[in-house]
């Protein structure tokens, strides 16, 4: 049986609202319960007790929602989930300007739109409708190939997110092509958060699926719900051990994995 509390209670209510649907809950474990509608992406929601995630059989896309993250971020994970749901304002790129943007507006953007730990990147990459700026891309450097000729060079995608709310049509590919233009790169690689995606977005533009990565360690201040990576714990926190850690309010939070895409542009010469 879920054991049913208020945040999740909270959760629910405000998820229906906005997707203006009614879900059917079955229970996973005392800590995790999944809901389920009809035309609506499939979600998993646990608890700070849950610790793991829970293989799951369904039909359509699952994701999967710690309960830290909706108490921490709760309207930026409402309207990415009304999004991945199609009700975000579609917006087409064709109707946007590219161009490149400095770091502050980049960070700026991610902290208002994105759920992970803004990047600033190397190179980025807006799309502005209107001198509104709707869509960003974060890339790295390049790096040398050991294998590779000796002009190519690999650089990867950091970060990528809509506005909240809104959806532009083909501004991931409109993006990608203005750094191929500049920067003709004989490869993009990323990685897509499996908490969220399969990938099939990224192989539909032609990314292909090359690796995982293995579900990656938080540790939760339950008295905050804030989140840490290990290397940010507090100091006195960080120097102890997991069960003295758990003694003072911190569990250990694990998500997905990540799943590793690349997409080639330059081959080796045939020899």
């Amino acid at each position: 049986m879920f054991n049913v509390n208020s945040s999740f209670y909270k959760f629910l209510m405000a998820l229906q609202a906005k997707l203006h649907t009614e879900f059917d809950l079955k229970a996973l474990s005392a800590n995790a319960c999944m809901m389920h509608a009809d035309g609506m992406p499939s979600i998993v929601y646990y608890l700070c007790s849950a610790k793991e995630r829970i293989p799951v059989d369904s039909a359509t896309r699952c994701i999967h929602i710690d309960e830290d993250r909706w108490i921490a971020q709760p309207d930026l994970l409402l309207n990415r989930i009304a999004a991945l749901a199609g009700l975000a304002q579609r917006v087409h790129a064709r109707s946007t300007v590219v161009a490149r943007i400095d770091k502050h507006m980049a960070m700026v953007f991610q902290q208002n739109h994105h759920l992970q730990v803004a990047l600033p990147g190397k190179y980025r990459y807006g799309l502005f409708r209107e001198g509104e700026l709707v869509s960003i891309a974060v890339f790295s450097g390049g790096r040398k190939m050991d294998d590779k000729p000796a002009d190519y060079r690999s650089f990867e995608l950091l970060r990528f997110c809509h506005k909240q709310g809104i959806h532009v049509v083909g501004g991931f590919s409109k993006l990608i092509d203005a750094f191929l233009q500049e920067f003709d790169p004989g490869d993009i690689m990323t990685y897509a958060d499996k908490d969220w995606t399969d990938g099939s977005s990224y192989r539909k533009t032609g990314f292909v699926i090359v690796g995982e990565t293995a579900p990656q360690a938080f540790w939760v201040d339950t008295s905050t719900m804030t989140r840490y990576y290990e290397p940010e714990l507090p100091d006195e926190i960080k120097g102890i051990p997991a069960e003295e850690r758990k003694k003072r309010g911190y569990v250990p939070v694990y998500n997905s994995g990540s799943i590793k895409l690349i997409k080639t542009y330059k081959h080796n010469p045939v020899v």
